[in-house]
C-alpha cells in the first residue's frame, strides 16, 4: 500500500514507512510502531531540555507532562502522521546546537544542518529554524565574526546539502518539487483570522468553553508569553557572549526564537498557498515551542525571575488551568479511540456497505475514486484519484497534467473495460475533484450499486459487454 499520491509533500517520514517493507513489517504496524517510538524519544528529549535548563527534576517533569500530554500531541502521535518526526528532529537539533556552541567543532555545527535538513524533508516548515540557528550563532558563542560566518555557512551548506539534493531531484523528476509557488495565492479576510485565532485558542481550552472565554484565556496567556520571553531576552542581551552561549541561557532564547521565526512562517505560508487552513498539524509545534519557550527560563540559574513570585503565581495558574484542560480532553480521547478508533481505522469504515461493495469488485478491475487512500487503507488494494479541477495548493488548473488531459486518460482507460467509480460521501471535503454530477455528464458511466454512504458505478463498456453475455 502506498502513502498518498502527492509527489510535492516531505518525504522522509514516508520514506522510513516504506523501508519497513524490507522487513516484511505491514504498513499501519509500522506506522503505529514508529509514532509510539517517537512519541517516548520526544518525551525523552523535553525532559533533558528542561533539565538543561537547570529546572528541578519535579518541574521537568510536570513541564513535560504539559505538552506530551496536550490531546493533540497525543492524537498526531497515535496516527501516521509527519508531525511526531517533525518534533522530534528539531528537538534532536537543538540539543546538537547547545553541544555546538560549546565544543566550537565544525563538524558539529555540519550535523545541526544535516538535522535542520532532515527536518525539512519531514516538514518544509522546518525552514525558519535555520536563520533562527543563524542569528543565534552571530550573537552568542566562540571565536570572532569570521568564525561566526564559517559556523552559519556550514550549517547552512549542510542543510542544502541534505534538502537540496532531494528538492532538486524531484523537480528534475516530476516537476513538482514542493508543489508551490512564490506567489500570493492564498485569499485572506478578518473572518479567516478570528477562525484562526479560535482554532489556536483551543490549543488550550476545549470548545466547550465557549469562544469569549477561549479567546480571552488566548490572549492573556499570549500577554504573559511575551513578558517572560521580552524580560529574559533583555536579561540574556546583557551577558557576554560566552555566557549566552550557556546551554541553561541559551535554551529560552532558543525556543523564544523557534517561536517569533515559526510564527511569521506560518502568516507567509497562508498568503502563499491557496486555502491553507492552520489546524493543529500546524499549530502543535508552536505550542511546543511556546511551552519550552515560557517554561524554561525559570530555571534555578536566573534568580530574577525566581524573585518575581506573583509571575510565577500567574504562570503556575495557566499551567495549571491547560494542564487540567489536557487531561480531561486527552482522557476523553484515548477513550473514544479505545471504543471507536479514529481516521480510517474509525469503526464506521469497518461498516461501510459502500467499502463492503467495494471490496467484491473484481482483483483486476481498475478503481477510481473521491477516497482512493481509504480503499488503499481498509480494502489494502490500489485505486486513483477521480480527475481534480485544479490543484488544491494553488487553485489552479494542474500544469503537467491539466483537469481536461485528466478527463481524457479516465476516459481511455473507462472504454478499455474492468473499470468502476466508487463514491465515497463520508469523504466531503476534496471539492477540488470533479464533482459527482459533473462526472456523469463528462463520462459514460452506468450505474451499479447505490448504498447508504455511497455510490459504485462501472463503465459504459463493461455494462455493453454483460449484456451481449449469453
Amino acid at each position: 500500500m502506498r502513502i498518498g499520491s502527492a509527489r510535492h509533500f516531505a518525504p522522509l517520514y514516508t520514506w522510513l514507512l516504506q523501508f519497513t517493507a524490507l522487513a516484511q513489517i505491514e504498513l499501519v504496524a509500522a506506522a503505529w510502531w514508529l509514532n509510539w517510538f517517537l512519541y517516548v524519544v520526544n518525551t525523552v528529549l523535553i525532559l533533558r531540555l528542561l533539565l538543561l535548563a537547570q529546572l528541578t527534576p519535579t518541574w521537568s517533569a510536570l513541564g513535560t507532562a504539559l505538552i506530551v500530554g496536550h490531546p493533540v500531541f497525543v492524537e498526531f502521535h497515535s496516527v501516521a502522521m509527519t508531525e511526531p518526526l517533525f518534533i522530534a528532529l528539531t528537538l534532536a537539533s537543538v540539543l546538537v546546537f547547545l553541544r555546538a556552541m560549546q565544543d566550537n567543532r565544525v563538524a558539529s555545527v555540519a550535523l545541526v544542518g544535516a538535522i535542520l535538513g532532515l527536518a525539512m524533508l519531514t516538514r518544509f516548515a522546518a525552514a525558519p529554524l535555520l536563520p533562527a540557528f543563524a542569528i543565534l550563532r552571530l550573537l552568542a558563542g566562540g571565536g570572532g565574526l569570521t568564525r561566526r560566518l564559517v559556523d552559519c555557512a556550514v550549517m547552512t551548506g549542510a542543510c542544502g546539502a541534505v534538502f537540496g539534493s532531494w528538492l532538486i531531484a524531484s523537480e528534475l523528476t516530476s516537476g513538482d518539487s514542493t508543489g508551490r509557488s512564490l506567489e500570493l495565492l492564498g485569499d485572506t479576510d478578518l473572518a479567516y483570522w478570528i477562525r484562526t485565532a479560535g482554532a489556536l485558542s483551543t490549543m488550550l481550552l476545549p470548545s466547550a468553553a465557549g469562544p469569549v472565554i477561549r479567546l480571552l484565556f488566548l490572549a492573556f496567556a499570549s500577554v504573559v508569553a511575551v513578558f517572560i520571553a521580552v524580560n529574559y531576552a533583555l536579561a540574556w542581551l546583557r551577558l557576554s557572549s560566552a555566557q549566552r552561549a550557556r546551554p541553561h541561557a541559551l535554551v529560552p532564547i532558543v525556543f523564544s526564537l523557534f517561536s517569533i521565526l515559526y510564527l511569521l512562517f506560518l502568516i507567509l505560508s497562508v498568503m502563499i498557498q491557496y486555502r491553507l487552513t492552520l489546524t493543529g498539524r500546524f499549530l502543535l509545534p508552536l505550542y511546543v515551542f511556546l511551552a519550552l519557550a515560557v517554561i524554561t527560563p525559570f530555571g534555578a540559574s536566573r534568580p530574577d525571575f525566581a524573585r518575581h513570585r506573583k509571575l510565577g503565581i500567574v504562570l503556575a495558574g495557566l499551567a495549571a488551568v491547560i494542564g487540567a484542560s489536557n487531561l480531561v480532553r486527552t482522557t476523553v480521547f484515548t477513550v473514544a479511540t479505545y471504543e471507536s478508533g479514529q481516521g480510517y481505522a474509525h469503526k464506521i469504515w469497518s461498516t461501510s456497505p459502500v467499502l463492503a461493495s467495494a471490496s467484491k469488485l473484481p482483483a483486476s478491475a481498475a478503481i477510481y475514486s473521491n477516497a482512493p487512500d481509504v480503499i488503499e487503507f481498509r480494502l489494502r488494494r490500489s485505486a486513483a484519484y477521480i480527475p481534480r479541477r485544479f490543484n488544491h495548493l494553488s487553485g489552479r488548473d494542474e500544469a503537467s497534467m491539466p483537469f481536461a488531459q485528466q478527463m481524457d486518460a479516465m476516459r481511455r482507460r473507462l472504454a478499455e473495460g474492468d473499470a468502476y467509480v466508487v463514491f465515497i460521501y463520508g469523504v466531503d471535503w476534496r471539492d477540488y475533484l470533479v464533482s459527482e454530477n459533473d462526472l456523469l455528464n463528462s463520462v459514460p458511466l452506468v450505474e451499479q450499486e447505490t448504498l447508504a454512504d455511497g455510490r459504485i458505478y462501472r463503465s459504459a463498456t463493461r455494462a455493453t459487454e454483460m449484456q451481449v453475455l449469453p
